[in-house]
């Protein structure tokens, strides 16, 4: 085992190795509490895990958390049950570990786990970063320190307590990847385990010293849901292991991404336009710059009702925009960005804030006739996956303006009217390249 001291917080499922992974660091005698998130997948035998857990951490007089580990739909849609269960229970493990103030994770990942992930990454085409395969100590503080003993050990340590462990029977489901290849890797002699574990020590070893060549040709300037290169080295495999790179950093769970995948992509970086990377990036060129990213997420539809001096949130987009009475300002002032219109007298005026629909049209500052909203958004160059985020201000039916971006010369200040300042707090979505102040929407 790795010589951490701890306090250490061990996730305990119930299963053989993460029962065994706690008795021994008990009879160690290293400090620790415990945590088991329940996801309530299995119904009761979900719940006959927890009372075992239970149960054996008050025998031992271990210190227990439970969680619940309930899974969001829409997750297991976008990444798969298992990586959405693997995302929460991390999410929930962290948090217990800032509330108890353990020093690591560990989790009860052993060496039959570690053999069967290289098998999985050489069937699936994972380059050689992929075979470092599970990492003994990970830089969020999970710690694995089974990883150099085998399950028949384990086994053997639990027959020896008389400890009889929970079955997760999904493990056995052949739907899954990697019961499949533990189904075949049960055909082979213990070398077999040893020799592919071995190459993820390997694998480790001699990607240090890659990486340091990586980083010194790494001119990404990453964010939460981007990466831009202004440049990539000419030699393929250093384009394949900068999009690697960034392809984990932005989507952890890229499994799917392959050495052909990576391959394609470096070949076609200096042609492409736009192209999916994984079910949730994508790479596209931009004015002289790549761009990876998260795809943007459909914005559905939202019209609201505002009257003047009010302020309204808008979740679809993340966006707080308030209507002010008043004199426009020139400039703006963080984290607001403030739009300017007249209106004709109005009592008690009243708008509507929607995004666009089909049919819309608008009469841009400076034209003397409406034209097709879509045209105006593409003559102006704002990317497609915006348009539908943009606030539209309406008042008696017309588009007064389109926040951010422009103003309607029907509603442009000219000092006879009521005027209006339109400000936008923008809560979580970065929309550069929309949410601009432009020559031509400041107030004449």
């Amino acid at each position: 085992m790795h010589a951490i001291r701890g306090p250490l917080l061990v996730a305990i499922s119930g299963g053989p190795d993460s029962t065994a992974l706690l008795l021994a660091l008990h009879e160690i005698g290293i400090p620790i509490s415990a945590a088991h998130i329940n996801h309530h997948l299995r119904g009761v035998e979900s719940d006959a895990d927890q009372v075992f857990v239970r149960e054996l951490c008050e025998r031992l007089g271990v210190a227990l958390r439970i969680a619940d580990g309930s899974l969001d739909p829409d997750q297991i849609r976008r990444h798969g049950i298992e990586a959405a269960a693997r995302d929460v229970r991390h999410a929930r493990l962290q948090e217990i570990r800032r509330e108890t103030g353990a020093s690591h994770i560990a989790t009860g990942h052993q060496k039959n786990d570690q053999a069967e992930t290289i098998l999985m990454r050489l069937m699936t085409g994972g380059g050689l970063a992929g075979l470092r395969g599970i990492h003994p100590v990970r830089a969020d503080g999970v710690v694995r320190p089974l990883l150099d003993v085998s399950r028949a050990e384990i086994e053997t340590f639990l027959r020896q307590r008389e400890v009889v462990p929970r079955i997760d029977r999904s493990n056995s489901d052949p739907r899954f990847l990697r019961n499949r290849v533990r189904a075949l890797l049960t055909q082979f002699e213990a070398n077999v385990i040893d020799n592919l574990a071995a190459i993820a020590r390997q694998a480790r070893d001699q990607w240090t010293i890659l990486e340091e060549i990586v980083d010194r040709f790494d001119t990404g300037k990453p964010s939460r849901d981007e990466t831009r290169f202004k440049t990539f080295p000419p030699e393929p495999w250093l384009r394949r292991a900068l999009l690697h790179r960034h392809i984990r950093r932005l989507d952890p769970n890229s499994r799917d991404v392959s050495a052909a995948d990576l391959e394609r992509l470096a070949s076609e970086l200096d042609s492409m336009k736009r192209v999916s990377v994984t079910r949730n990036l994508e790479l596209l060129r931009r004015r002289g710059e790549w761009i990876l990213r998260r795809k943007p997420e459909p914005v559905d539809e939202f019209e609201i009702e505002i009257r003047a001096g009010e302020a309204t949130y808008i979740p679809e987009i993340g966006t707080t925009i308030r209507v002010v009475p008043g004199q426009a300002r020139d400039g703006s002032f963080a984290p607001l960005r403030i739009n300017g219109f007249e209106l004709q007298k109005d009592a008690d005026p009243r708008f509507i804030i929607r995004n666009r629909r089909n049919g819309d049209r608008f009469q841009p500052l400076g034209m003397r006739r409406e034209k097709k909203l879509k045209d105006f958004l593409i003559d102006r160059k704002i990317p497609s996956e915006f348009r539908d985020r943009i606030p539209l201000v309406l008042w008696r039916g017309k588009i007064v303006l389109l926040a951010g971006v422009e103003v309607s010369e029907a509603f442009k200040i000219t000092g006879e009217g009521e005027v209006y300042e339109v400000a936008i707090e923008e809560t979580h979505q970065d929309q550069e390249g929309v949410q601009r102040q432009t020559d031509r929407q400041a107030a004449r």
